[in-house]
């Protein structure tokens, strides 16, 4: 039995899914939640897709540590590392902020600085949201002067999957996400603002251990 279980939660996590690049939305995991989303883009199957595994951890009710690793159809990998604080928790709607920094992996080492940001989530009925952020994109050159690159954007429909939570006591919430996403060098253009699936999972670490 155990087994199946854990069959069919990694059946479900590796799906097929692919993805451009959304990763967050405006609701903290909280405290001692460890919150990990996975895209996969299988044998490279969408052009502009994305493999990515996201990391975010409760350190306090509002305040997340979240990281991230993502590697392009065109081999391009990068990583990101930030703070996430939500600041608004009312019935319908969350707000948060966050300031990270994301390093590309090339011959020559490239930042950018990802702030200011804005989170939202829109409360649903039935646990279902609307969430996303709008991001500021600046490239730091020579590790001091900052050129702005463009921001970033997304609206995605999370919908809860209840019967992963059954699979363990520890898993507290799932949740599918589908929505569009505009990467910070595109435009508003139709043809530039791209599909993107997501799988997340939380999971209660103070269970754990």
């Amino acid at each position: 039995m155990i087994k199946n279980k854990a069959l069919i939660l990694f059946l479900v996590i590796f799906q097929v899914v692919f993805c451009s690049g959304a990763y967050d939305k405006g609701t903290a995991a909280g405290k001692g939640i460890l919150e990990i989303s996975i895209t996969v883009n299988p044998f490279n199957l969408i052009s502009y897709g994305q493999n990515y595994v996201v990391f975010s951890y409760g350190i306090t009710s509002k305040t997340d540590l979240t990281s991230y690793y993502t590697r392009h159809i065109n081999g391009t990998k990068s990583m990101y590392s930030g703070v996430f604080y939500q600041f608004l928790n009312i019935k319908y709607l969350d707000l948060g902020t966050a300031c990270g920094i994301r390093y590309i992996f090339k011959d020559i080492a490239h930042y950018d600085l990802f702030f200011p940001q804005i989170l939202y989530n829109f409360k649903l009925q039935k646990d279902y949201t609307i969430g996303g952020s709008i991001v500021k994109v600046n490239i730091i050159e020579n590790n001091r002067d900052f050129i702005y690159k463009g921001f970033s954007l997304d609206v995605t429909f999370f919908a809860p999957i209840t019967y992963i939570k059954k699979i363990s006591s520890n898993i507290t919430e799932a949740y599918f996400g589908f929505g569009i996403f505009k990467n910070s060098i595109a435009t508003l253009a139709i043809n530039q603002i791209y599909l993107h699936y997501s799988l997340d999972v939380k999971f209660d670490i103070k269970k754990i251990y």
